[in-house]
């Protein structure tokens, strides 16, 4: 179904905003206070889901820390209040000739389009890994994980070949960035926590954790001793860390690394070594980075199309006095939402254009119970002041007081009773890769 182009609907400009992650909902929001009630523009916001995700606490859900209920927000709940309108489809294509979005149920015209689409995971042609790795993406993904790990242990108990024993009690996380530091941190804490709380026959040398980075230090965008600290921090933890490796594919006989060291016999790999632009994004004929993000300019919009406005993880944005890339994080495509709301403003009702012009606050990384490094503003910090600044930042960051005091209801309870997310989550067993009902 294709909207008509005349009637009600058309009689104002179109600014068709795809993507209610960080970027593309405060754009929405942003926009629809400075517009008003006699608004130039009706601004609809597209997603695949009815929920926004708050996607820097999943790895908190994977170990049952958070209820998922705590990272997803209602998106008409949050607009109800505004002139927004919301569309839940699924973006299939955009035609930048025509001005029009194809999505699963109609074709969307536009005036002024934001692409906001995030990003997906990048498995670089590994096949293998592409079916059978984990991933920590989506409230989805964390239940999986966690789903996956008591099943992985159930499964241990009744075991009687001491190899096959191993391989399902060896955690293997691959990717040693901000995100895979976090999943393998407070994954190790929540197998700890597991087996001390059910499954105590199984003694604890046996449940072996695993992080493999192909560079020659975890976290190599921090400073060299922020890195130092976290890994050991993970050592602390007995996360065995193995650097400078490569994985080349995942067989029966386990992985395989790039440097040639024998294949390690694992049942669970967590994928968590990059992404990679959006389909859609990536088959647009726009300037690209190497990652396939679009070159944007200043003001966050594409040179040649400057109806078109990038956002997030699939915008190549840079400082306009340094030249430095800003990374893919969800701190920077917060605070782009408000600059490109206000030149689409300026577009609408006249008036000069905003620079994107954000100093970037630096990395924010936590390291399980109590610990974790950050480099606010050049500075260094580690241990527990650091654990204590990513709780007020993300707690901050969070919609809504009600959900904030929810959340920080839930740490403190985590703090106090750290095996209750042990025991706080059922799935269905499994009995050699079968539900065994």
């Amino acid at each position: 179904m294709k909207e008509s182009a005349s009637g009600g609907r058309r009689s104002k400009k179109q600014v068709l905003i795809l993507g209610a992650g960080f970027a593309g909902l405060y754009t929405a929001l942003h926009l629809d206070k400075l517009l008003g009630k006699d608004s130039p523009a009706e601004i609809t916001l597209v997603d695949r889901n009815h929920f926004h995700l708050f996607t820097p606490l999943l790895h908190e859900v994977a170990s049952g820390v958070l209820h998922p209920g705590l990272v997803m927000t209602p998106i008409r709940r949050m607009l109800r209040r505004s002139r927004i309108r919301f569309l839940r489809a699924r973006v299939d294509g955009i035609d930048l000739n025509r001005r029009q979005v194809q999505m699963c149920c109609v074709v969307k015209p536009y005036d002024i389009l934001v692409i906001a689409l995030g990003s997906v995971t990048n498995f670089y042609g590994l096949e293998s890994m592409r079916k059978r790795a984990l991933e920590v993406k989506t409230v989805s993904d964390a239940e999986r994980l966690r789903c996956h790990v008591i099943n992985r242990f159930e499964a241990a108990t009744r075991e009687r070949d001491a190899e096959r024993r191993r391989k399902l009690l060896t955690f293997t996380v691959v990717g040693g960035g901000c995100t895979g530091v976090e999943v393998v941190t407070e994954l190790r804490e929540f197998l700890l926590h597991l087996r001390a709380e059910q499954y105590d026959l199984i003694p604890v040398e046996e449940v072996r954790t695993i992080l493999v980075e192909l560079q020659d230090r975890v976290l190599p965008q921090m400073d060299r001793t922020l890195s130092q600290a976290a890994l050991e921090r993970m050592e602390e933890l007995g996360i065995e860390v193995l650097l400078n490796t490569g994985v080349r594919d995942w067989t029966e006989e386990g992985l395989i690394f790039t440097d040639g060291r024998p294949p390690l016999s694992t049942d669970t790999v967590v994928w968590s070594a990059g992404v990679r632009a959006h389909p859609v994004v990536a088959a647009l004929p726009l300037e690209k980075d190497p990652s396939g993000r679009i070159v944007v300019d200043a003001h966050l919009r594409v040179p040649t199309m400057p109806n078109v406005y990038v956002l997030g993880d699939a915008a190549h944005a840079e400082h306009p006095q340094t030249g430095k890339v800003y990374p893919p994080t969800a701190q920077v495509a917060y605070r782009q939402a408000p600059v490109a709301a206000a030149n689409i403003a300026a577009d609408l009702l006249g008036g000069p254009l905003h620079v994107f012009d954000f100093t970037y606050i630096g990395d924010l990384v936590s390291l399980g119970r109590l610990s974790g490094v950050a480099d606010p503003f050049g500075t260094r910090l580690r241990g527990l002041p650091a654990w204590a600044m990513w709780k007020f930042y993300y707690l901050l960051q969070l919609i809504g007081w009600q959900n904030r005091l929810r959340v920080a209801l839930n740490w403190l309870l985590a703090l106090l009773f750290p095996t209750h997310s042990a025991i706080s989550f059922e799935c269905a067993p499994e009995c050699a890769g079968e539900l065994c009902l």
